[in-house]
């Protein structure tokens, strides 16, 4: 996988996603606490030349119609603290865990890890210390 990022310098940021290339096809996920999802069916490297048509994901499933209709910026937030709230009245994990960042921030402290080693590395990561103060 790759990832690249820069700073626009004109412009307002409504460029700003991710694409995920898969095995069976593009996904385009877009900011927002409800952000729009897209699917592309077609696995090439080069989709642009296919015929197919990108086809909405929704909460509901792909080319389905969405049915919250209040999915602003600060929505996202708004619908974290609910969550939390369910889980500690029902006694169970939030959605989002603390396990689910703590699996998270590995995956981000093994591309600093691969680089120090110099290879590929697994997870869960052997060395438990910050890569970047071993460099």
């Amino acid at each position: 996988a790759t990832f690249g990022s820069h700073k626009a310098k004109f412009g307002s940021g409504s460029r700003f996603g991710l694409h995920i290339y898969g095995s069976k096809g593009v996904v385009h996920v877009a900011t927002g606490g409800l952000g729009s999802a897209w699917f592309l069916d077609n696995p090439s490297w080069s989709p642009i030349k296919g015929k197919v048509q990108w086809q909405e994901i929704t909460s509901e499933g792909v080319g389905k119609v969405e049915p919250i209709k209040d999915g602003g910026l600060g929505m996202g937030n708004t619908w974290i603290v609910k969550d939390l709230i369910e889980a500690i009245e029902k006694d169970r994990q939030p959605l989002g865990s603390a396990y689910d960042g703590r699996g998270a921030l590995e995956m981000i402290m093994a591309v600093y890890e691969s680089f120090r080693v110099g290879g590929v590395v697994s997870l869960p990561l052997k060395n438990r210390k910050h890569p970047l103060t071993m460099v």
